[in-house]
């Protein structure tokens, strides 16, 4: 199911304080400005906050001791319907309000672990369509909101140094990485993997008692001769005698053939031994330096015999190795037939008294009892082979139907070098043109890149690009407005800014908004709407805090246009009782 929000308008109201802060988000590019500290940060984390992230609490102190209520209110599409839904939250109670669906209230969800904040995390990731799983302290769970946000987020603090940190609690989850990106690249969810596990968990189970029933038929002795002697198993016993007969013929063409092998091993090492002697005394023979092994006289050096000197070498050294070859061979069958000898050996051993004592027991009442007895047993055995055959046979079956981990690997470099191909391109456009090595480019071997200053931030900025147009392919994953907090360090220098703005223009979402955060203090006045101007042809939706002058002037003076609105929101936080 495709899923996509959009943001419409942000309120936070004090009323305490009687301040507050209200935005309107434009449909595509939404830049936020002001003075280093303003606030801008605070409009990122009051998104999250307002729609139930507890990450950034800490950073929303300030905020939050005013004892403000936040309202994000947004359009989500769902199955091509357009509905309307708003979050509403006041600390501890979080408000979901939503078309065509009752009114939700979650009560005590500051705390991740909350039952409340878990009922919550299930709503939303079912309201989304977020199905992601992750392993935490041995226990499969639904992953976190952050994760559901992850891939949509960079945070000014880490998230431009460090991938996949913009939260930092989802470290504590195992291969996490893994399975983040499996979901997000359509691979393979924990879910299915889970179900596989658990698949493959019953098949050895099954093999496992498979091969106990078949083990108690053939090792038992008791059961094995009641199998020879009960009238039932009448065909049975003159196919064991069949088959022991059948063994002694093949046990005696093996000991012939291991006869014929050892001789021929034993011819071989004579001609090596010959071939090496004759190498040996080669040497001493060369045209130059040897002389006649019979009458001591000096060989000629003729070019003649130079030429048949080296020929005879290097066929003395063919034969050699030929030989040697042959030899090792032979030595292995050699070996292959001792082993298989010997195994025959303990077949016909253990035939042979079976039937030794088949033909020594008598037949009185109590053996009788006793033969009849195993072959109900044998009975119940093969029975239970048969069922366990065919249960076997089922769960092989639906195994068929999930990827092997061969098949995920391969998948795995495959979308790993289709993401290398266009985060590539990205970097070249952001003038990055040194990371051809796979581990820094092939999405699934990322960890770190080899960089500093502000090329790592033109680098993980077409990182996070890339990422966000790759897994809009896989078509399922839900689409959240991209926000990138601070697309400028301190000290970057005015062409690679005009750079990475040229690069935001041209390669943003096409079916998303886009959030982004620019400082500009009083002195640069204008400098935001050129840039808009410039880059984004004056169609960016600009939102100015503290006048592009104040510090921590996030919060401003209420003004009375918005008694209906808050009434509103005042109506829906006292009037749900779910």
């Amino acid at each position: 199911m495709y899923t996509k929000l959009k943001f419409n308008r942000l309120f936070v109201y004090s009323q305490e304080h009687s301040c507050c802060f209200n935005t309107v988000f434009g449909n595509e590019i939404n830049i936020v400005y002001g003075k280093n500290t303003s606030g801008k940060s605070t409009l990122f984390q009051s998104i999250l906050y307002a729609m139930g992230i507890n990450e950034n609490n800490k950073l929303l102190t300030e905020i939050l001791d005013k004892d403000v209520i936040f309202r994000l209110d947004c359009s989500i599409l769902r199955n091509k319907t357009i509905e309307k839904l708003t979050f509403i939250r006041e600390y501890e109670t979080l408000i979901i309000v939503q078309d065509n669906r009752p009114t939700r209230k979650f009560i005590g969800i500051s705390g991740n672990s909350s039952a409340e904040h878990v009922r919550l995390k299930d709503y939303i990731s079912e309201l989304f369509g977020f199905t992601l799983m992750l392993e935490q302290k041995g226990k499969v769970k639904s992953a976190p909101l952050e994760a559901m946000m992850l891939p949509y987020y960079v945070s000014q603090a880490v998230g431009w140094v460090y991938l996949r940190k913009s939260f930092g609690n989802l470290d504590f989850f195992k291969n996490f990485r893994e399975d983040y990106l499996d979901y997000y690249t359509g691979i393979e969810s924990f879910v299915d993997r889970e179900k596989k596990t658990e698949l493959e968990r019953l098949l050895r189970m099954k093999d496992s008692e498979i091969e106990f029933y078949t083990s108690m038929q053939e090792s038992n002795q008791d059961l094995a001769i009641s199998r020879l002697s009960d009238e039932k198993y009448v065909e049975t016993s003159i196919n064991y005698i069949e088959e022991f007969s059948e063994r002694q013929k093949k046990l005696i063409n093996l000991e012939k053939e291991f006869t014929l092998r050892c001789n021929e091993l034993s011819n071989i090492s004579k001609r090596l031994s010959v071939l090496r002697k004759v190498s040996k005394n080669h040497l001493k023979q060369s045209p130059k330096e040897g002389v006649c092994p019979t009458c001591s006289q000096e060989l000629p050096s003729s070019l003649e015999t130079w030429y048949k000197y080296y020929q005879e070498e290097n066929d003395t050294k063919s034969e050699i190795g030929k030989y040697a070859d042959r030899q090792k061979k032979i030595k292995s069958k050699i070996n292959s037939l001792r082993k298989a000898i010997a195994t025959e050996r303990i077949e016909i051993s253990r035939g042979h008294e079976l039937l030794q004592k088949r033909d020594e027991r008598e037949i009185t009442y109590s053996n009788w009892l006793d033969i009849k007895a195993n072959t109900k047993l044998l009975e119940k055995c093969e029975a239970k082979l048969g069922r366990l055959t065919v249960e076997k046979s089922d769960i092989e079956n639906q195994l068929r139907e999930f990827k092997t981990e061969k098949e995920i690997l391969a998948e795995r470099n495959k979308k790993s070098a289709n993401f290398a191909s266009l985060f590539g391109s990205y970097l070249v456009r952001l003038g990055i043109d040194n990371l051809s090595d796979r581990k820094y480019n092939y999405l699934y071997e990322i960890t770190a890149f080899p960089m500093q200053g502000v090329e790592l931030h033109k680098t993980v900025m077409a990182y996070h690009f890339a990422f966000n147009k790759f897994i809009k392919g896989t078509g399922s994953i839900h689409r959240i407005p991209f926000m990138l907090d601070a697309v400028f360090k301190e000290d970057i220098e005015s062409d690679n800014k005009e750079l990475i703005l040229n690069f935001v223009s041209k390669h943003k979402p096409d079916d998303t908004q886009m959030i982004l955060s620019i400082a500009e203090t009083k002195n640069e006045n204008g400098l935001i709407e050129g840039y808009n101007s410039k880059y984004f042809g004056g169609s960016a939706n600009l939102i100015c805090i503290g006048e592009s002058q104040n510090e921590r002037a996030f919060l401003g003076a209420y003004n009375t246009s918005y008694d209906s609105y808050v009434s509103e929101t005042l109506e829906y936080i006292n009037g749900i009782t779910d």
